[in-house]
């Protein structure tokens, strides 16, 4: 097969006004106008009215290109557009060729006998919003929903485009994934996959199968040959002689693998991937048609069994029950599937080094690249894949069904052989639109979506469970039944603004979503204006969640003294979120495994905003990211110190599998900077989950000077650290710490910094940092020595700050 590629240079045309502009393929209209000055980007973050024009204006993209004989004569002659959004009609040398209306599918076209040796072509892209109003008004019946516009439902399209509580409303218009001409000859070969029809520590059987059809209109006899490989040893191969018809007919094989290596999440075993190739033969033996694929060997399943409280949620791998600990995924960008392979592997190192083993792709979104995936793959971080359907009813009728099965089924097809997705979901949050709309009709809206039409696609693929929703309670009647059954987002904290300490009144049996804003950095603050205060609207317009400014400052002033400068309140600020997040995060994972999963929304920002994220839009991790680093490390050891009582909970986390060790629990007084008493717990942790070891006293000691230091060791190696406090930050005696930073570039271009401090020193850290940073904002006793090393240089012109809570100057009369 000859591909030739489209990508780069397009002219752009605008059919209201007629103006054009050069455009990049894969892009986005307003991408394209923003860099050419035409509209103004993200930092003007008060952009959205002076760029909703796009979004309802017609735009063709337009280019030409030459093919020779060597592709003209071919058998076959196909135009591959990967990725179009949304509503367009595909024209080549003024024939039109047809029509696309998903964004998340690929589209190819006949070209044979179109095509010629100077060609134009042409993508027409109508007005995204016209079109799904028109859809809407077709319909005839109001659909609810949470963010954006009821027409959104209508389409399959990025839903965030039309704003959410995090992000900007940007209704993007482009050609978004790469365009090219597919030239071949006798035959072509698509959808390759596998099923694992046995695996034991003896012997795996892999089912591998691909589509192939003959290019041209009569039957060729041709080899089929399958090869699994281990590297570049060959474990398993098999060859056929087959008939291949004009239509596309699917061709299976079963290869026997010896003693396999198995997949395994993060911490839980190596990540072995073998790589399957399926090839088409001509006489001479040479593959006229070729396909390749990671294969992972692992067995996925949802275990729910009854107990007391109803019915646990434990994702298995090869029989392991996971705690599954990470974060819910959004794109990366406003603008989405442009990412690059080096940036999906520097967010999902980032992640795994946060001792985090899944990422749930959110619905609202759009699937990511194969990047992506074999990210993830490769680290042992696995995937909750939602299907893209969010926060509202979605209509039913047949040719909405039928466009959402196509979807299903290319979804599956593309990306099902990553080892990495151990679940495919059916929608984000639309449990309870089902459930209200059921009122009035026999089957709620989205219904049939979510329990037939997806259910049914998903049902071929055998290589991870299916879940119908999130949050799903095993029921649409009975959200009573909420956490007790199922997974469970947990929004009474902030969405309700009840007190974070509530957390350890839920006990829900996967925690899929819940979180706790912030503001970004100052960093990110002072590139969208140096000078605003925090009320500017400049800064007000990145706040998206309704009155999420005064939930920031009531958190706040909760955990802390009002500081007297903006910087200063920003950092409290992030972290009261981190403390936040803490305080659920290890309520949760010490439940393991009533409790088997904590999903924190979100990752990142895809612009300058104030939101859930753990990083911010600049790529600076917030203190929360480090918080959870420390908190989802395993071995660990928490205490559990509820302020007011006299006695602690001590917890030993081992999710990793058995342990034994001691837990040393030291009081460390704030006056004298020494350690006043110490409590050495032997303690022994048997399988996957966590152990109440026990007790220990706080009675006597003061919340104001008093930390409590907890420490995890394994024979001699120090497994974890933690610190807590007995009451709130507030109520702190902290003296003033002089903190001491030293730097030095390493031989491998990394740069080392070790903080020192004086006396007890709360949260110290290297502030506006962007980048890979080991470690950030930790607590250090007088005299400690901790290191941090970024991996890199230092940005051009930055200079490395230390902050500490001792140091922050509050207003005099709180």
């Amino acid at each position: 097969m000859t591909r030739l590629l489209l990508n780069g240079s397009w002219e752009l045309s605008n059919g209201r006004t007629g103006d054009r502009y050069t455009a990049t393929v894969p892009g986005f209209v307003q991408k394209d106008l923003m860099q050419q000055g035409a509209l103004p980007n993200e930092y003007d973050t008060l952009f959205e009215p002076k760029i909703e024009w796009v979004e309802y204006d017609e735009w063709t993209y337009t280019r030409s290109f030459a093919l020779g004989e060597h592709e003209l004569s071919r058998d076959a002659l196909e135009l591959v557009l990967e990725g179009v959004d949304t509503y367009a009609e595909v024209s080549l040398n003024g024939k039109v060729l047809g029509t696309t209306e998903n964004m998340f599918v690929a589209y190819r076209f006949d070209i044979k006998g179109i095509a010629q040796a100077d060609n134009e072509l042409s993508v027409r892209i109508a007005s995204p919003t016209n079109t799904l109003k028109e859809k809407e008004a077709a319909f005839g019946a109001t659909l609810n929903l949470w963010n954006g516009i009821p027409a959104r439902l209508f389409g399959r399209k990025a839903q965030y485009g039309y704003g959410w509580d995090w992000g900007a409303r940007v209704v993007t218009v482009g050609i978004h994934k790469p365009v090219s001409v597919a030239a071949y000859d006798v035959v072509r070969a698509d959808a390759l996959g596998y099923a694992i029809t046995h695996l034991s520590d003896a012997k795996a059987i892999v089912n591998a199968a691909f589509t192939v059809a003959a290019a041209g209109a009569d039957p060729v006899e041709a080899t089929v040959r399958y090869a699994l490989y281990d590297g570049e040893t060959i474990v398993a191969e098999r060859t056929e002689r087959a008939m291949l018809t004009p239509g596309a007919g699917k061709f299976e094989a079963a290869l026997e693998i010896a003693r396999p290596k198995r997949w395994y999440p993060l911490g839980h075993g190596e990540q072995a991937l073998y790589r399957l190739e399926a090839s088409v033969l001509d006489e001479g033996g040479e593959a006229v048609a070729a396909m390749s694929r990671a294969v992972g060997l692992r067995e996925v399943r949802i275990d729910m069994p009854y107990d007391e409280q109803g019915r646990k949620f434990i994702i298995q791998v090869n029989g392991i029950p996971v705690l599954c600990k990470g974060v819910n995924w959004i794109p990366l960008k406003l603008f989405p599937n442009l990412d690059t392979k080096e940036e999906y592997e520097v967010e999902i190192e980032r992640i795994a080094a946060a001792n985090m083993n899944m990422i749930r792709v959110w619905g609202g979104g759009t699937y990511e690249n194969h990047d992506f995936f074999d990210a993830c793959d490769r680290l042992g971080v696995m995937v909750w894949q939602d299907f893209m359907f969010a926060c509202g009813d979605y209509p039913d009728d047949d040719a909405f069904s039928a466009l959402v099965r196509q979807e299903a089924d290319y979804v599956i097809s593309e990306f099902g052989s990553h080892p990495s997705i151990v679940l495919w979901c059916g929608n984000n949050e639309n449990q309870v639109f089902v459930e209200r709309s059921r009122v009035h009709r026999k089957h709620g809206y989205g219904e049939k979506l979510y329990f037939e039409v997806l259910h049914d696609a998903c049902a071929a693929d055998t290589l991870r469970p299916y879940w119908p929703s999130s949050p799903y309670s095993l029921t649409f009647d009975h959200t009573k039944l909420e956490g007790n059954y199922g997974d469970l987002h947990s929004w009474f904290v902030w969405g309700q603004t009840h007190p974070y300490e509530e957390y350890r009144d839920v006990n829900g049996r996967f925690l899929s979503e819940f979180g706790m804003q912030s503001y970004p950095s100052t960093y990110v603050l002072n590139r969208v204006d140096p000078a605003a205060t925090l009320r500017d609207p400049k800064l007000d317009a990145m706040q998206k969640a309704p009155n999420g400014i005064q939930r920031l400052f009531y958190y706040t002033v909760g955990d802390y003294k009002l500081p007297a400068a903006k910087d200063e309140f920003v950092y409290v600020n992030q972290l009261m979120q981190a403390n936040a997040l803490r305080y659920g995060v290890e309520h949760w994972v010490s439940r393991m495994p009533d409790t088997s999963g904590a999903l924190i929304w979100q990752w990142s920002d895809l612009w300058p905003s104030i939101s859930w994220a753990l990083v911010d839009y600049g790529k600076v991790h917030k203190p929360s990211y480090f918080y959870m680093k420390r908190s989802f490390q395993s071995p660990n050891a928490y205490a559990k110190i509820t302020p007011g009582t006299d006695e602690a909970e001590l917890y030993l986390i081992h999710d990793h599998g058995s342990l034994e060790g001691r837990i040393v629990v030291e009081l460390y007084d704030l006056t004298t900077d020494s350690v006043v008493q110490s409590v050495v717990n032997e303690v022994q942790g048997v399988g996957h989950r966590s152990t109440r070891i026990g007790t220990f006293s706080t009675a006597g000691f003061d919340a104001a000077k008093t930390i409590v230091c907890v420490s995890l060791y394994e024979g001699e190696a120090l497994r974890s650290a933690s610190t807590y406090l007995l009451g709130k930050p507030h109520q702190l005696a902290l003296k003033p710490a002089r903190i001491t930073l030293e730097q030095e570039t390493l031989a491998n271009g990394d740069t080392r910094f070790t903080l020192s401090s004086d006396v007890f020193a709360k949260d110290v850290g290297l502030v506006d940092m962007p980048g890979t940073l080991s470690d950030n904002y930790f607590d250090l006793r007088a005299g400690e020595r901790r290191e941090i090393v970024l991996k890199g240089g230092l940005p051009a012109g930055m200079t490395a700050t230390a902050i500490c809570l001792n140091q922050v100057k509050t207003l005099d009369y709180v």
